[in-house]
């Protein structure tokens, strides 16, 4: 299940970011999706159960407590020391747990999937020291 995930994740990569967005791009649309969006979309093209915990009217900035609880709710919680390709990330950007990421690997290497507002689209890259110290939780589909 874990590639089928990232797999799955790494097909919307080039869709622009778009707050709140859950279109994937497309030969006729350039789609938009946030961080949340891309997690929900994945889902959805998955059938995986997470997708009912959807939700389209958050601001830019989301509340902590109601992110962390949906999250576990609908996923495991592990151990960060544990993560592996296809699991969720929860990382703090400016010192607050408000982005999502999906891990991924190329060449054995730890990669994070993520619509990511500075490159104005969802992006892959190396899980680097910078990005591994923002993982505040870790969670596996059940």
């Amino acid at each position: 299940m874990e590639d089928v995930i990232a797999l799955a994740a790494r097909s919307w990569v080039g869709t622009r970011f778009h707050h709140q967005g859950r279109l994937k791009k497309s030969c006729n649309h350039r789609g938009g999706v946030d961080c949340l969006g891309l997690l929900i979309g994945v889902a959805h093209e998955l059938n995986l159960p997470y997708s009912i915990y959807d939700e389209n009217n958050y601001s830019h900035y989301p509340d902590i407590n109601k992110l962390r609880k949906k999250l576990s709710a609908a996923m495991q919680q592990i151990p960060i020391s544990d993560i592996k390709s296809g699991d969720i990330l929860l990382l703090n950007i400016n010192g607050n747990p408000q982005h999502l990421a999906i891990v991924g690997t190329i060449s054995e290497q730890l990669t994070i999937i993520h619509a990511y507002a500075p490159a104005r689209c969802v992006v892959e890259h190396a899980m680097d020291d910078l990005w591994q110290a923002s993982i505040c939780a870790a969670f596996r589909a059940i």
